[in-house]
């Protein structure tokens, strides 16, 4: 994922566990798993607990996607549970650390859905994860809100896959056209090596062609590495007018640091995976508060709106303040925590309207609870969505990420937003780039 604010244990698993996941991930069978086709349906208002489970990197290069998917996860599980749960059923949070690795993933994903009783939904994986887990989430019939941006999503058909964040190249493109705004003609592009920071480089890439711009220089930072006057150096002689980027916080620091006492630091048009607390303390630090406030500007998915959805999510937030990373205020407006919070709300609304805990049943109704229609009652919070179903009415849920709209790919994303950072790092919105300006770039 291009990170929202938008966040590992290593596990072992069987030979044979591992090549049925191998099967899965290259077929994407839609047959079950073990354990998926024998998982017993639990009795409305049983008051038994049902386990969401989170599968994404905790540690590693990408590890901010925890923070993301705590900070949306946590949230909605307490709004749920404080609105009676689902039919009943509080909810417990499964935790698993993917290292952000394909490989590392599979056994992970295996195990869990072999060993967990009552296993409602999945959220996650990340971008470089979800190749490989997503097919094995899906043969085991299970609803997986993911926030991968990986782009080969953006076609795939996967029943039990919903994903609310744009693709990773969208955020690219969108970076493109907001640099063409700008009138940028000469860009540079710095981007880290792991498969997460690499995801919106095709969309920037794609993006500048089509605006006519010049890239003028590409440089790949290996993570954490001492020194990068090398790529500065280069980044220098190719005298861009601006940098677009993605990395890990530390790396961005190290690297805009030594283009700073180099001379050559020019406008930074960063990720929607920069616009997080760790990055803009990191590179602030790294090149000065003012010269930072002059020069960074986010383009990120979506764009910050205060709903009572956002009051719902935000009262969610406060309330789980020491489950998610500090400060808990970052999260609010980040779009991928939000569509985090917005997908198990989603989830708890299905299932109230299938009557039903089993993925089987309830993921039919994922669209019959978030499509506009004649008639239906608009909600934006799960209290008033129960509340509605109860009555009978057919519902909307409009949430903190806004009109969710699936295609038949099971894609949802909208507008992205031109940010940037107030002194509490909530994001300014300068400008908004629409889907369909994206959708133009082909």
């Amino acid at each position: 994922m291009s990170s929202h604010r938008y966040l590992r244990r290593r596990t072992g698993g069987t030979i044979l566990a591992a090549s049925l996941a191998t099967v899965f991930a290259l077929t994407g069978a839609a047959g079950a798993a073990p354990g998926g086709s024998s998982r017993p349906a639990l009795a409305k208002g049983s008051g038994s607990a049902i386990n969401e489970a989170i599968i994404i990197a905790y540690t590693g290069p990408v590890s901010f996607e925890g923070g993301a998917a705590d900070s949306g996860v946590y949230p909605a599980v307490h709004v749920i549970d404080a609105a009676g749960g689902v039919m009943g059923h509080k909810m417990n949070i499964i935790t698993e650390d993917d290292r952000g690795d394909p490989a590392d993933a599979v056994p992970i994903a295996d195990k869990l859905i072999a060993t967990s009783s009552n296993l409602v939904g999945v959220d996650g994986p990340g971008t470089a994860s979800s190749p490989t887990v997503v097919p094995i989430i899906n043969a085991a019939h299970i609803t997986d809100m993911t926030i991968g941006g990986n782009a080969r999503f953006d076609h795939a058909h996967y029943k039990y896959m919903w994903r609310l964040v744009p693709p990773d190249p969208a955020n690219g493109e969108a970076m493109a056209l907001y640099a063409k705004s700008k009138h940028y003609t000469k860009v540079a592009a710095v981007f880290g090596a792991t498969t997460g920071s690499q995801g919106d480089l095709p969309g920037v890439l794609n993006g500048l062609k089509k605006i006519n711009a010049t890239l003028v220089a590409q440089v790949t930072l290996t993570p954490d590495q001492a020194s990068y006057r090398a790529e500065a150096e280069k980044i220098i002689a190719a005298h861009p007018q601006v940098i677009m980027t993605e990395s890990d916080g530390t790396t961005a620091a190290t690297f805009f640091s030594e283009l700073e006492q180099l001379g050559g630091l020019v406008p930074i048009i960063g990720t929607t995976a920069t616009d997080i607390s760790t990055w803009l303390d990191a590179v602030r630090k790294g090149i000065g508060a003012t010269t930072f406030k002059k020069d960074y500007t986010a383009v990120i998915d979506g764009t910050p709106q205060t709903t009572a959805a956002t009051a719902s999510y935000t009262d969610g937030l406060k309330a789980v303040e020491s489950k998610v990373p500090s400060p808990w205020t970052q999260w609010v407006t980040n779009p991928y925590s939000g569509a985090q919070f917005d997908g198990i709300i989603t989830q708890a609304l299905a299932m109230t309207d299938a009557h039903s805990t089993t993925p089987k049943v309830y993921n039919t109704k994922i669209e019959a609870v978030t499509e506009p229609g004649k008639g239906k009652a608009v909600v934006h919070t799960y209290a008033q969505g129960v509340k509605a179903l109860k009555q009978g009415k057919k519902i909307q849920y409009v949430g903190v990420t806004g009109l969710i709209r699936f295609d038949k790919y099971h894609n949802s994303f909208g507008n992205e937003a031109a940010v940037t950072v107030d002194t509490s790092d909530n994001p300014v919105v300068v400008q908004t780039i629409t889907e369909q300006q994206i959708q133009k770039l082909g």
